[in-house]
């Protein structure tokens, strides 16, 4: 009964320190997947996170950082993940990959009432302003994609990104919609005015990244219990649940 508490108080606290954990989470503020609400840590992956290291009776101390050196950390810690992660080629080889948590599509986005943005290819993207977040996958795909930065404006931190872009402070915001959507609300804008303008990448998916040097049986009772909750049909209740609070039909 001792193990059964502290494994569920490691799981949901809050850049913890439980002794003698499993593993370690590093993650991020990343909402709706993963953020910081009445000083609890929140979201779509952090309850699957609960949920999946509990059915695997694993202990998960997680640790909430800056994304750049959440990264960092979860490099030098062979027994550890990073979430909320989104899968593109350039990461593959990186990590081990369990999920996907959601699929997570990376897009273009316009505020709906901006007629004077018009995008019918990818090639049309360059004639914006665009805001990126300074770290993530928009980057990666970017560059993979041979799209010109010339008219970018890197943000630090996805918040000031769509307060920026509700402003007019730039044309068109990459990332996902779903995040953006959900942030829109936090800060009691509508999300009715996002629109997707162009599918940069359709979406490999949101994953938990595990460090290449995972304790194998660690990822192996990690990864089984995550596909157990999928087959259960869980995972789908908990993505509809945060749907619901997402971005409606704009397109």
């Amino acid at each position: 009964m001792k193990r059964c508490l502290l494994l569920l108080l490691c799981s949901t606290l809050w850049a913890s320190a439980c002794p003698g954990a499993d593993l370690r989470a590093y993650s991020e503020e990343f909402a709706p997947f993963n953020f910081t609400e009445q000083g609890q840590f929140r979201g779509l992956a952090v309850e699957v996170l609960q949920q999946v290291s509990k059915a695997a009776g694993l202990q998960v101390d997680t640790a909430v950082l800056p994304w750049p050196r959440a990264v960092l950390r979860n490099g030098e810690d062979a027994d550890s993940l990073l979430f909320t992660t989104v899968r593109t080629p350039q990461r593959e080889k990186q990590y081990r990959w369990v999920g996907p948590i959601d699929d997570c599509a990376v897009v273009v986005m316009k505020r709906k009432d901006n007629t004077r943005v018009q995008i019918t290819s990818r090639a049309d993207i360059g004639q914006y302003s665009i805001g990126l977040p300074t770290h993530g996958a928009d980057l990666d795909i970017f560059q993979a994609q041979h799209l010109s930065l010339d008219k970018a404006i890197l943000v630090p931190g996805s918040g000031s990104l769509i307060r920026m872009f509700y402003a007019g402070r730039f044309d068109l915001l990459s990332g996902i919609q779903l995040s953006y959507a959900y942030q829109a609300r936090q800060y009691g804008l509508p999300p009715s005015r996002l629109q997707v303008a162009y599918v940069l990448d359709p979406g490999q998916g949101c994953y938990f990244a595990f460090n290449p040097k995972v304790n194998p049986q660690l990822l192996q009772r990690f990864e089984a219990a995550f596909h157990a909750l999928a087959r259960s049909g869980q995972l789908q209740v908990l993505r509809d649940r945060y749907l619901q609070q997402g971005p409606e039909n704009t397109r």
